[in-house]
Parts: C-alpha cells; sequence; structure tokens
C-alpha cells in the first residue's frame, strides 16, 4: 500500500509539472556548505503575485519574492517612486530598476529581480494629493544569468 501511494504522489508530481524538467539540486560548494538555493523562477510566468490600490499616504502592501525569479511591478500613475523594506532584519533588497514612466498609459514599471526568498513591505510615494495608485506585481521569468 505504501509503494503505492509513493507510486501514485510521483506521477501525480510529474503530471502537474507540465513541460517543465526537474533540475538536479545544486551540489555542496566546496568545505560542504551549500550553494545557491536557486537559480530558477518557481513561479509560472505571468502569474500575477501582488495587486493591490493605495488610496492614502503611507499606506503599504506585503509581498514575497522568491529566489530566482524576475517580476515587473506596474503603476497606474506616472511619477511615483516604488518602495521595498524588508520585514525582517538582514534580508537582503532584491534589485530594482524603472524600466519605463509615463507613455500612453501614463503609468510606471520597474523590474524586481529576486536572488534570494524574503518577505516586504511595498508602497508608493510622490502620487498627486488624493490620487489612488494601482500597483501589480508579475513573474516576468527567470533571474538566471543567461549564456553569451
Amino acid at each position: 500500500m505504501r509503494s503505492f501511494l509513493i507510486t501514485a504522489l510521483v506521477a501525480t508530481a510529474a503530471c502537474s509539472s507540465g513541460s517543465q524538467g526537474t533540475a538536479p539540486a545544486p551540489a555542496p560548494a566546496s568545505g560542504g556548505a551549500q550553494g545557491p538555493t536557486a537559480t530558477t523562477c518557481p513561479i509560472e510566468v505571468g502569474s500575477r503575485v501582488l495587486s493591490t490600490e493605495f488610496s492614502a499616504s503611507g499606506e503599504r502592501a506585503r509581498i514575497t519574492f522568491r529566489a530566482g525569479c524576475l517580476y515587473w511591478a506596474t503603476t497606474d500613475v506616472s511619477g511615483v517612486l516604488l518602495q521595498l523594506r524588508p520585514r525582517s532584519s538582514g534580508t537582503q533588497m532584491p534589485y530594482m530598476g524603472q524600466l519605463m514612466g509615463g507613455g500612453v498609459q501614463g503609468g510606471s514599471t520597474w523590474e524586481i529581480r529576486a536572488t534570494i526568498d524574503g518577505e516586504y513591505d511595498v508602497w508608493a510615494t510622490g502620487a498627486p494629493s488624493g490620487r489612488a495608485v494601482k500597483l501589480e506585481v508579475t513573474v516576468r521569468g527567470d533571474n538566471a544569468p543567461r549564456a553569451k
């Protein structure tokens, strides 16, 4: 019976992974220390991980970034700054850079590259008085270095 359950779990996991292959775990670094835990994003591309609206100054949302993921954060208001702060002391900040501002729709887009798993507070500053700011964060792909 136990063998049957394990086989069923393995078959279910294989079927639910779709066309994604499984990568072997990274080998331990010299000295027995473990290397980086993730080189590819464990979240499906296109997944929305946050959708919120900041309607008051100082309002914040909580978000978790996963190691190996590339995210795009978009607002519907241009001229705002997106701010991040780790929820735990000592948590490394992800890379965050603005990709586009303004444009036809008037919003802004930032790229966020997570190198470790972490939970953060996120908020927008600089919105015109009384203007709500919509924020959406989606997974865009892997944060793995690309071969040249």
